[in-house]
């Protein structure tokens, strides 16, 4: 707003107490903007409602109302100005900058093993995992209550290159009794390439979403696909917060994921665009692997997002 004097916004508070205690709210932020970035107050409108315009607690909810109540207490930024609309930007003046990293991930997703334990959410009460290296040292990951768990390979390499390991499982079932199962193991520590280099881009969805809001399907389209580089690979990775069921939260997780892809191959083809892979991924509210907590309504929030790394192709 104060590189673009013309443009204007409407803060929409919503609160359970009422129109009144929403406006106060809204105020509040009006306040802090006028007094703090010297922005003319005219151009700032401010509104007042019992909830927000797209509410998280929807028809039909009946568990987890008080995160729920949480999240729908908030104000809400509105503007019909398109340059504000358009929330990012190329160039060395742009406001939010797209994120330029290298080694596009600390801990890339294929660094990650997997174990898998089918029915373990109706067959045990909860479930643990041992690892026992060549020497005899045991590493104890969990207890776990879902089927599928992924732990970063560096957690139990350390900084070993390799290791052969035996994993076991340890499950206990719902009436106390204890079952094992072995298996081997052998991992190799992920290092990244000296020159590998990547972007990383990410969008937010609404709650209980899977469809890309319209400014994001132009900013897909125009900012994140020409950046793409040729033969390259991107990986889409979709996340959900905690509020609702966990498997129904993957399924939505891989949904936000395939929505980004359609936009992207969308987009790639009509720039007759076909050398490009696709990973996409659904998490779900995994929280070893979700970008922030889930303990703040602004955390859960951020939580709902969809994770685009774009990585050139190796030489």
């Amino acid at each position: 707003m104060q590189k673009n004097p013309e443009t204007t916004i409407t803060l929409i508070g919503a609160s359970e107490k009422g129109p009144e205690d929403a406006k106060a709210m809204a105020q509040s932020i009006k306040t802090y903007l006028v007094n703090v970035f010297a922005i003319n107050a005219s151009r700032i409108a401010v509104e007042g409602r019992n909830e927000p315009k797209l509410p998280s607690e929807q028809p039909g909810a009946d568990e987890q109302m008080a995160l729920l109540h949480q999240g729908d207490r908030r104000v809400s930024v509105e503007s019909s100005s398109p340059v504000l609309l358009m929330e990012f930007q190329s160039g060395p003046d742009a406001p939010l900058k797209p994120i330029e990293i290298v080694a596009v991930q600390e801990a890339p997703l294929d660094s990650y093993v997997s174990f898998n334990v089918d029915g373990a959410d109706e067959a045990f009460k909860s479930w643990s995992l041992e690892i026992r290296d060549e020497k005899g040292i045991v590493q104890k990951f969990g207890p776990y209550t879902k089927e599928t768990v992924a732990i970063p390979e560096k957690s139990i390499l350390g900084n070993r290159p390799s290791g052969d390991f035996t994993a076991t499982m340890v499950g206990t079932t719902k009436n106390r009794k204890t079952l094992k199962k072995d298996a081997p193991l052998h991992m190799v520590l992920w290092t990244p390439s000296e020159n590998e280099e990547g972007m990383r881009y990410s969008v937010i969805f609404e709650f209980n979403d899977a469809n890309a809001i319209t400014i994001y399907e132009k900013y897909l389209t125009e900012v994140v696909t020409p950046k793409i580089p040729k033969n390259g690979t991107v990986i889409i990775h979709g996340h959900t917060d905690i509020i609702g069921d966990e498997a129904y939260n993957k399924e939505l997780s891989l949904a936000r994921a395939n929505e980004v892809k359609g936009i992207l191959e969308k987009a790639l083809a009509k720039a007759g665009r076909r050398d490009v892979k696709f990973e996409t991924f659904g998490f779900g509210e995994d929280q070893a692997l979700a970008p922030f907590g889930n303990v703040l309504p602004e955390e859960r929030f951020y939580n709902r997002t969809v994770i685009i790394d774009l990585i050139p192709e190796k030489k």
